[in-house]
């Protein structure tokens, strides 16, 4: 039977879970953001910024139900010690506050600069801040380069997982990944 909730020795089903389709979500909205950036003015791009935003407000419940889960479950052991354990744990905290700050900043982006943020056409999102060209282009630029800080960590992460497998041949990569039955 597989374990619903982490240990100190693997990750659970639910934190594989989530890992992976944020993971999978989240690139995909980085190629879908840069991609519509350069998107002429039509019916297709609008209908992406919408889908765009709406799957932000996705990750941005699935980022607090993360970190909730993350809170009232055991974090399986860094495998390494010294200044590489260091670096372990703080990358974990990096990507959580580059995630964060990609969907808080797109929320700003939009809000203050009235761009309607739906939730898949279910519900609307009322408005939070005064509107504020100024305040939505500076949260625009944030968004922007949080993206470009964001791969880049993205990219250290899959760098340290795949050192960890074939250089220290340690467990940490084979601990996320589904267990075969």
């Amino acid at each position: 039977m597989r374990k619903i909730r982490n240990t100190l020795k693997e990750f659970g089903v639910v934190s594989k879970f989530i890992h992976w389709f944020m993971a999978f979500v989240i690139i995909g909205m980085l190629v879908v953001g840069f991609i519509m950036a350069d998107m002429q003015p039509s019916s297709l791009k609008w209908t992406t910024y919408t889908l765009h935003k709406s799957t932000g407000v996705l990750l941005i419940m699935l980022l607090a139900f993360r970190l909730v889960w993350r809170l009232s479950n055991p974090t399986p052991r860094i495998t390494v010690n010294g200044l590489k354990g260091i670096f372990a744990r703080m990358s974990v905290y990096v990507l959580y506050a580059a995630m964060a700050t990609m969907v808080i900043s797109g929320f700003i982006m939009s809000d203050a600069g009235r761009y309607t943020i739906s939730f898949f056409n279910l519900f609307t999102i009322p408005y939070v801040f005064e509107e504020s060209h100024e305040l939505s282009k500076f949260a625009g630029q944030v968004h922007t380069n949080a993206a470009f800080a964001l791969i880049g960590f993205l990219f250290l992460h899959v760098f340290a997982a795949f050192y960890h497998h074939l250089i220290l041949k340690d467990t940490v990569l084979v601990r996320m990944l589904p267990k075969k039955r």
